[in-house]
């Protein structure tokens, strides 16, 4: 239940004394500036508006006692967290009642100043003092407006003085000004986590994680406190890594309660998690995240963080080395190396992150965790899939595979082109265009063309001044000065002839070739098997199929339930419907234990046959239309594919001429579905990097 109800700040300042108003520590901590307190001040001496306040009242916090502001204990049946309005209420709080306020660029605490004259607020310091007609805001809050008087030592008989004492009573005022407070009653956690993220509070945008870490700190004061200095210190010791809150809120949950989805980690007998709990498993996260972090830079020669697409994929590693600690075997080092890499190559977390990460948490605490993680991403993409030129096409620099590109040329020892430097994560390095974009301009529209001039076969590893000393010379130009090894290790073609600006889409084919070649021989060296990839046309072709099927079908799931949400189910035609349900009936028959694995949507369309995918996109064609563009080329390539996996299916021969059109229509829907996918990779990168642009201010 929604409600609102007027409310006077003397009022919300006594809930928050008494500790019947909380307020959480949220990630941005207390980030206003003192002239932002002082501007409050002076709208509500003005009578302006000043916003209103979001309340949650919840029981999914303990019973038990909660801190006020000051630090004392009041019984609390029914805590409110006080979710929007943090920074307005804990600056009146804090003057009204003289605590220590501390600002953002300020290491002392602040008071606010008035001057009886002039009407003017300013942040107090040397220069506002009583014998200038400035008057402390704590101390007349605190001490009431005759002792202010008294000490201003005014002329009784002057006509100003009670203009003066009229200025006075108004700010003492200020505590009848009424706020509109929107309280949010018997809500749960996912309900108010659909509100919250629609808040807008200094134009930053609330998430889930925020949530939970409101609610964690009012249990634990002081935790924000812990995670900003954690990430902190992984920042000072680890080039460019600057941890996401959000990641270790997750993390912190998945040890505590097993799953990343934060609307867990107070539910059932967690609603009685101590301090003392959280604290322990607080502990374990950053031993085994410090562990995540050596092994990320010393086995896999990830040491820029900075081109790290997700951090997900950092939550079962620490569940890992929390469970295995010093008993990790060499088997199980190479299999985690193996699947980080896979996990970055196959986009592992790039939809449904929490659902992603929540199977490989199970992985691990399987009985071969390590197997089992390599296992999660196999049947998405397919077992012994080798990776081809296809999947580099028009990705750039923020995709995983600029940070592929990287790893690889660590491993070959690569050297800056000029003054012969191996490369590494302790040097300032730059994105260098082999191609320059000055040479490209004469070709292509850089802006258009974008997805071919900034492609990963386009860019290289380079110091800052290798890259001015280049500048806008063509390959030919100045390639042929560089030492061949130099050009090997970071695998541009050794081939003058494609060094001219005519050439640039058959170089940058061949340099996708010799990256994707040597992508896989990495993965081939990490593996106990004589050889990791398929052995015919035929099996490739099947295991491309495979993908495609389990593609659609996490596509298809996703845009419905981004549309319906819960009842993404509904969008399915009717008689699809049944058919599906018929098929799940009839697998609960056969084996009944598995009744309860039929819940998300993304299950019950694992029933579809592959036709049944084109009737479901095509009866919602607008949610798809801008993924794949013409309903009926997509229908003819559809049909393709459908001819050439049903003859697979049943070990009938395929002429050449259907192989061609199933791979035709192969390379289309890859196409669509790889442009879908980057898309939604860089809406997603674009928000974190906000959120971590707001969290470095």
């Amino acid at each position: 239940m929604i409600s609102s109800q007027t409310k006077d700040i003397q009022a919300l300042v006594d809930d928050i004394r008494e500790g019947r108003l909380l307020l959480p520590e949220l990630q941005r901590q207390f980030i206003w500036k003192s002239t932002q307190v002082r501007d409050l001040f002076d709208s509500l001496y003005h009578q302006y508006p000043s916003g209103q306040l979001l309340v949650w009242e919840t029981d999914d916090l303990p019973f038990s006692h909660s801190a006020s502001l000051d630090g004392a204990k009041s019984d609390q049946r029914h805590p409110q967290l006080l979710l929007d309005g943090q920074q307005r209420l804990t600056s009146l709080a804090a003057i009204m009642l003289g605590l220590k306020l501390i600002v953002r660029e300020s290491k002392r605490p602040i008071d606010i100043a008035f001057n009886i004259f002039t009407e003017k607020f300013e942040v107090a310091g040397p220069r506002q003092s009583a014998d200038t007609g400035w008057v402390s805001l704590s101390r007349l809050f605190t001490q009431g407006v005759l002792s202010i008087l008294i000490d201003l030592k005014l002329d009784t008989h002057s006509p100003d003085t009670k203009k003066i004492f009229d200025r006075l009573k108004a700010i003492e005022n200020i505590k009848t000004y009424k706020y509109q407070v929107n309280l949010l009653e018997k809500l749960n956690y996912d309900e108010v986590t659909k509100i919250f993220v629609r808040i807008n509070s200094g134009g930053t945008k609330l998430g889930s994680a925020d949530l939970a870490l409101a609610q964690i700190s009012c249990r634990w004061r002081g935790v924000t406190q812990e995670i900003s200095a954690y990430k902190s210190q992984v920042w000072k010791r680890n080039n460019r890594l600057w941890l996401d809150t959000g990641i270790l809120i997750r993390a912190l949950s998945a040890f505590v309660s097993g799953q990343t989805r934060l609307s867990q980690l107070f539910r059932g007998e967690r609603q009685k998690l101590t301090v003392v709990e959280l604290k322990e498993n607080w502990a374990r996260l950053i031993i085994a995240m410090d562990q995540v972090i050596s092994f990320l830079t010393s086995n896999c020669q990830v040491d820029r963080f900075d081109l790290l697409p997700t951090q997900y994929f950092l939550i079962p590693l620490a569940v890992f080395f929390d469970r295995f600690g010093e008993k990790v075997t060499t088997k199980q080092i190479l299999d985690l190396q193996r699947w980080v890499f896979m996990a970055l190559l196959w986009m592992r977390y790039s939809s449904s992150a929490e659902t992603a990460t929540d199977q490989d948490i199970n992985a691990v605490c399987s009985d071969q965790p390590s197997q089992m993680l390599v296992q999660n991403i196999e049947d998405k993409v397919g077992k012994n899939r080798p990776f081809t030129e296809r999947e580099l096409r028009d990705q750039r620099k923020n995709s995983p595979y600029m940070l592929m590109a990287y790893v690889l040329a660590r491993r070959a020892q690569a050297q800056d082109w000029f003054n012969g430097v191996v490369i590494d994560g302790d040097q300032s390095l730059e994105f260098h265009h082999i191609f320059p974009k000055d040479i490209l301009r004469e070709k292509y529209d850089l802006k258009a063309d974008s997805r071919t001039v900034d492609q990963v076969a386009n860019l290289v590893f380079l110091s800052k001044r290798a890259n001015l000393n280049i500048r806008s010379q063509s390959p030919g130009q100045y390639l042929p000065e560089i030492d061949s090894s130099r050009l090997r290790a970071q695998y541009v073609p050794n081939k003058p002839e494609l060094w001219e600006l005519d050439c640039f889409e058959e170089f940058a084919l061949q340099r996708r070739i010799l990256l994707a070649d040597a992508i896989n021989h990495l993965l081939q060296s990490l593996s106990e098997k004589p050889s990791l990839w398929v052995v015919s046309d035929l099996q490739l072709l099947e295991t491309r199929v495979n993908v495609i099927e389990h593609q659609l079908r996490e596509l298809i799931a996703r845009r419905l339930f981004d549309a319906r949400a819960n009842e993404a189910w509904e969008l399915i035609p009717s008689e699809l419907q049944k058919t599906i349900q018929g098929r799940i009936d009839k697998q609960i028959r056969e084996l009944p234990f598995e009744s309860q694995g039929y819940e998300t949507l993304e299950k019950r369309l694992e029933q579809c046959q592959f036709s049944d995918y084109l009737k479901i996109i095509r009866s919602n064609w607008m949610l798809f239309k801008f993924d794949f563009g013409d309903s009926e080329i997509l229908s003819r390539h559809h049909q393709e594919i459908t001819d050439v996996r049903n003859a697979l299916k049943h070990n009938r021969e395929i002429n050449r001429s259907k192989l061609a059109s199933g791979e035709a229509g192969l390379l289309w829907i890859e196409e669509c579905l790889i442009t879908a996918a980057i898309v939604e990779d860089e809406l997603e990168e674009d928000g974190l990097e906000n959120r971590q642009d707001e969290e470095l201010v």
